[in-house]
């Protein structure tokens, strides 16, 4: 009984399932209504538009990306392929980065292999355990700024928070310096008004809007800015979660208290993320990768449909990891390698936890966390919800390094957006360790006990397309 219930409940099940459905369909058509011929025609013809479509799916992407576009294609003959063919259209990449510089360790290679950054030195790094911390320290370089400042969000709306970047703008460009700000099309729709818009750019401020809400076909709503950068006079740089919003600061909690991080880096290091910022207003920036430092960083990005970092990056670490494995995510699903990754390490002996919201902002996508983690939690990962509200930090913690940055722990960070981080050891990786166990302090296990049919049906459902959204 519970082997019919695995089948029933398989991917495989539900594509021949629907592929049965068309084909049945298309015989009918055929054999039992004969008048209706020109019709059985038009539906073959659609079944193998949505058949060549499927096939191009497969050798494009791999087995996670392929789930979400193969049941669209099936689920909407002809619709669904037109679809996926429209928002997969191809487009010049943008966000090209060249550090010149020597790679000396196996991340670093990958890294100039992939993203183009190599490992740097930088002379201080400061952790941000709230996005209230971060913007007091970030407004405050960015008055003072002489020379630029170059700002990347995914989000930006209007109020207190965007005020006050509006002002601190404005008193850099008064001390002489370039203002540019980049924000995305998608994260910023319905949140940032043109009259918004427009008090920015009477700063003095330049302002570009990456992927733009068009009309079909030109949308390219699958394609993402979710950096978070903000350098100023090419000696500071921040990243990390926290995008210009009130309730990144703390002042809007819809979803309870609002967990964030973020880190300030002074130094050579700042200068690669001026860098990566740059690749996306221009397209494409080489510069040298910087010279001294006390310490040593690695900063990354991702983006477009080059070789990706990131995940790469966060499979070597797992796997490699002797201690532990601790991650910050708001979303929780990355695909069959990473959870692998996972629980490999946590079956020979590695503590593996992870934190998550316990008030989410998108419930689907809180369905899909607890969907991935139900298939994890046998092999003894950890799973956990931060009580207090809502969980947007993001960190992966392995052993004695860190990844910080713009990344969630899902497909959509991984696999598709242009995303950047930065890889620390040392104190910063402890600082965010011991963030991480007061937040663990403050969460508590996850258990969802028995599952109904409908429930487990509507997950079934969100795991297919999770790619796609």
């Amino acid at each position: 009984m519970r082997n019919l219930k695995d089948i029933i409940f398989s991917l495989n099940f539900l594509y021949i399932v629907l592929i049965a459905a068309e084909i049945a369909a298309i015989i009918f058509l055929c054999v039992l209504v004969p008048a209706a011929l020109p019709l059985a025609a038009a539906a073959s013809g659609a079944w193998f538009l949505s058949l060549v479509t499927a096939a191009v799916i497969v050798v494009r992407g791999g087995a996670e990306e392929s789930q979400g576009a193969l049941f669209l294609v099936c689920a909407l003959p002809v619709l669904g392929a037109a679809i996926y063919l429209i928002l997969s259209s191809g487009k010049k990449r943008r966000g090209i980065l060249k550090v010149e510089g020597e790679a000396d360790s196996p991340l670093s290679r990958l890294a100039k292999e992939t993203c183009g950054t190599v490992q740097c030195g930088y002379d201080g790094a400061k952790y941000f355990k709230s996005g209230a911390e971060c913007f007091d320290s970030m407004f405050l370089d960015i008055a003072q700024a002489r020379e630029s400042v170059y700002a990347e969000f995914f989000i930006a709306a209007g109020g207190k928070v965007f005020d006050t970047f509006l002002k601190a703008a404005e008193s850099a460009i008064e001390k002489g310096a370039k203002v540019k700000v980049l924000l995305d099309g998608v994260g910023c729709a319905f949140k940032l008004k043109r009259r918004d818009i427009k008090r920015l750019k009477a700063t003095g401020a330049e302002v570009k809007i990456f992927g733009k809400i068009t009309p079909l076909p030109r949308a390219r709503l699958n394609l993402r800015d979710h950096r978070k950068i903000v350098a100023i006079d090419g000696k500071i740089a921040y990243i990390g979660g926290i995008n210009l919003a009130d309730e990144y600061a703390g002042l809007y909690t819809p979803y309870g208290y609002w967990k964030d991080n973020a880190v300030k880096i002074w130094g050579g290091a700042a200068k690669i993320f001026e860098g990566m910022f740059l690749s996306m207003w221009e397209g494409k920036y080489e510069t040298d990768a910087p010279e001294g430092g006390k310490y040593e960083c690695l900063p990354f990005g991702d983006g477009g449909k080059k070789a990706r970092f990131a995940e790469s990056a966060f499979l070597h670490a797992i796997y490699s990891a002797k201690e532990r494995v601790h991650i910050l995510t708001p979303y929780f699903c990355a695909g069959g390698d990473l959870n692998g990754a996972l629980k490999c390490a946590a079956l020979r002996g590695v503590d593996v936890k992870i934190i998550l919201p316990h008030i989410p902002d998108k419930k689907y996508a809180f369905e899909l966390s607890k969907a991935t983690a139900e298939e994890l939690a046998p092999f003894g990962v950890q799973f956990f919800e931060f009580s207090p509200g809502f969980m947007h930090a993001k960190a992966v913690i392995c052993d004695d390094l860190v990844f910080l940055g713009s990344y969630n722990f899902d497909f959509r960070s991984t696999r598709t957006n242009f995303e950047c981080g930065a890889a620390f050891a040392g104190e910063i990786c402890e600082q965010v360790e011991r963030d991480f166990c007061g937040c663990l302090a403050l969460s508590q296990k996850m258990n969802e006990g028995k599952l109904s049919p409908a429930k487990r049906f509507s997950r079934l459902i969100i795991k297919l397309i999770a790619p796609l959204i």
